[in-house]
């Protein structure tokens, strides 16, 4: 009976292991928001930087805009693995930093989903929810009618896959789902 649970208990870790590993960027993101509803791409990015403001030998092509974000497909991936997260890159022309964002598709609109950094926190008690806010360093931004939950800006961060990965093991927060800006349905 003592080799069973061993088992168990093997098979256990090894599947909470492979249910946080990743081999591309923002795949947790995705994973989160809805395996079958986004997938990740890395080859897109968004920001709020008009494209007539984007040097060409920067190399990217627009595919669309929604609200204030212009969305772009490169040439090659900008974001890696661990680096699922707000990009800055200088405009040498005018000294201007331009902010990117990772995207993920929306399958079953066909649109892009920018990945704002804003989150809502969930966490199992109320009274842990200052302290979260706190150990993470994160900013409040909304508070929700559950008195356990929070929307807050996770900015700066070096990898959303590698916050959600610490927020799963953190013992206070019961959910951190990321928000993500898509164009409306018309």
């Amino acid at each position: 009976m003592r080799w069973f649970q061993f088992l168990i208990l093997g098979f256990s870790l090894l599947y909470s292991y492979q249910a946080w590993s990743y081999a591309e960027p923002c795949q947790l993101v995705a994973k989160m928001a809805g395996n079958h509803e986004y997938k990740q791409k890395p080859m897109r990015l968004a920001t709020m930087t008009q494209p007539d403001e984007i040097p060409a030998e920067w190399h990217l092509s627009l595919i669309e805009q929604h609200g204030s974000w212009s969305i772009f497909q490169t040439n090659q991936a900008w974001f890696l693995k661990e680096t699922c997260a707000p990009l800055s890159k200088r405009n040498e022309a005018n000294g201007h930093i331009v902010e990117f964002m990772p995207v993920l598709l929306n399958l079953k609109t066909d649109s892009n989903a920018v990945i704002t950094g804003t989150f809502i926190i969930k966490t199992y008690h109320k009274r842990d929810l200052d302290k979260v806010v706190q150990r993470y360093g994160f900013k409040e931004l909304s508070p929700l009618p559950n008195p356990q939950s929070l929307i807050v800006d996770v900015k700066p961060t070096s990898s959303y896959d590698l916050l959600i990965r610490a927020l799963d093991l953190d013992k206070d927060v019961d959910l951190a789902l990321p928000l993500l800006s898509e164009p409306r349905k018309r």
